[in-house]
C-alpha cells in the first residue's frame, strides 16, 4: 500500500494503464514469516539442553552418539549435538541447499519442522523426550 491508498485501487489504477489485450496473471500466496527469536531460543534452550541433560544422567557420550566400539570418555557438548541434529534432521531452502536456524531462507514452519524432527529422533533413537513448549503453535494468528 503507498501512503493511504487502498492496495484495489493502485491495482486498478496499474490495469488501467496497460494497452487494451495485454495479458497479465494475478497471484495471492501466504507470506511466509521468518522464524521467531523464541523457536531458535527453544532449539537452544529446550531441545538442546533438555537432552544434554538427558545424556549426562544416563553417562550416554559420543562413542555412543556415534556408534563407536571403544569408548571415548567423551561427553556430548552443545556444539556436538547441535551439528549432529543438523546432520540427521536436515532443513534445505526452496533451493534445495542445507540450511541452519540462524539462515535467512530459515521460516517460522522450517524452524518448527527442524525442531519436532530433532525431538522425534532424539525420542526414537535415545530414548530422550522433550516436550513440547507450545501445542497450540499453529492455531495463531
Amino acid at each position: 500500500m503507498i501512503a493511504g491508498i487502498p492496495q484495489i485501487t493502485l491495482e486498478k489504477r496499474y490495469l488501467s494503464s496497460l494497452k487494451d489485450g495485454t495479458r497479465v496473471s494475478k497471484e495471492i500466496k501466504p507470506i511466509r514469516e521468518s522464524k521467531t527469536h523464541q523457536q531458535v531460543k527453544t532449539i537452544f534452550g529446550l531441545v538442546i539442553m533438555n537432552a544434554l541433560q538427558q545424556f549426562e544422567d544416563r553417562g550416554i557420550g559420543t562413542d555412543e552418539i556415534l556408534h563407536l566400539e571403544i569408548p571415548t570418555g567423551n561427553a556430548i557438548t552443545m556444539g556436538f549435538l547441535k551439528e549432529y541434529l543438523y546432520a540427521v534432521c536436515p532443513m534445505h531452502n526452496e533451493d534445495g541447499k542445507r540450511i541452519t536456524l540462524s539462515h535467512k531462507d530459515c521460516t517460522t514452519k522450517s524452524a518448527h519442522d527442524f525442531i519436532d524432527a530433532s525431538r522425534n529422533h532424539l525420542a526414537t533413537q535415545y530414548q530422550v523426550y522433550i516436550a513440547d513448549p507450545d501445542p497450540n503453535w499453529n492455531k495463531k494468528d
